[in-house]
């Protein structure tokens, strides 16, 4: 009998899969568990900068500014631990950010090889990107930034539109999400955004925040509560017209009332 090596990878892939999502099952419910019914405060989800180093300079954010500060760029040693704390506190999603994170390394150490490791810790891996580098990387999740139509998103993230659409275009990542972040110079072009990302086969869903100001020199960009109010009023309106809003329709209705607590 002749063993095809293509079914035998298929099946060795299968197998693994199955296991994974056994080992999902029992640990979000050792998760609830301990949450909802023994009442420990254990965070899900954690998230951590790995270097402020960045090849964009997008309006609003200040992590290419500090990229040349002491301890801007974490090493290896660094990375691991910040992990293994993570871990300590009991989350399940690890979500790696920037800064630009597919630019980290650290020797011989790039951010691959960092997420494999993460992946034998944690049920779930992500990643936000902005999306200018080759979206080839091994997370359970990548979460790509844009932040409207082209002449938008070029004017507050670079003139980096044509290379996220080029990347996301030849992506075979099974699990692509688009984040945008919603100002008062892109909240009228939600609409535009989520049928243009249907054009990608790859992209999942889109999910949004409101846009923060780090510092004081960047709150020409905040919403004004009327302003916040429409634009989460119009992702509603998305979400139940069918479009693959990610968040969950309390969480922005909360976030209307400015009652969201992240």
């Amino acid at each position: 009998m002749i063993k095809h090596k293509g079914s035998s990878q298929r099946k060795n892939f299968y197998r693994k899969r199955h296991k994974r999502s056994i080992h999902w099952f029992f640990d979000l419910l050792d998760f609830y568990f301990r949450r909802k019914i023994l009442g420990q405060k254990i965070p899900l989800l954690a998230s951590f900068k790995l270097t402020y180093r960045c090849n964009l300079q997008c309006i609003g954010c200040p992590f290419h500014q500090r990229a040349k500060e002491d301890n801007s760029h974490m090493s290896w040693d660094q990375a691991i631990k910040a992990l293994q704390v993570i871990k300590e506190y009991g989350c399940r999603i690890v979500v790696f950010e920037g800064g630009e994170p597919l630019l980290w390394k650290d020797g011989t150490h790039d951010f691959n090889e960092l997420v494999l490791y993460a992946k034998k810790h944690f049920l779930s891996v992500a990643v936000t990107t902005n999306g200018t580098y080759p979206l080839n990387v091994p997370t359970d999740i990548l979460w790509v930034s844009l932040d409207g139509v082209k002449q938008t998103h070029d004017r507050l993230r670079s003139k980096s539109f044509d290379m996220v659409w080029s990347n996301l275009k030849v992506t075979t990542h099974p699990k692509v999400l688009i984040h945008f972040t919603i100002n008062n110079e892109n909240w009228f072009e939600l609409d535009k955004v989520v049928e243009l990302i249907k054009e990608i086969p790859a992209v999942k869903g889109m999910t949004v925040q409101l846009f923060y100001p780090y510092r004081k020199d960047e709150e020409s960009l905040t919403l004004s509560p009327s302003e916040r109010k429409a634009a989460l009023k119009k992702v509603i309106q998305l979400k139940e017209q069918g479009y693959p809003i990610i968040n969950s329709k309390n969480r922005l209705e909360a976030m209307i009332e400015n009652k969201w607590v992240c």
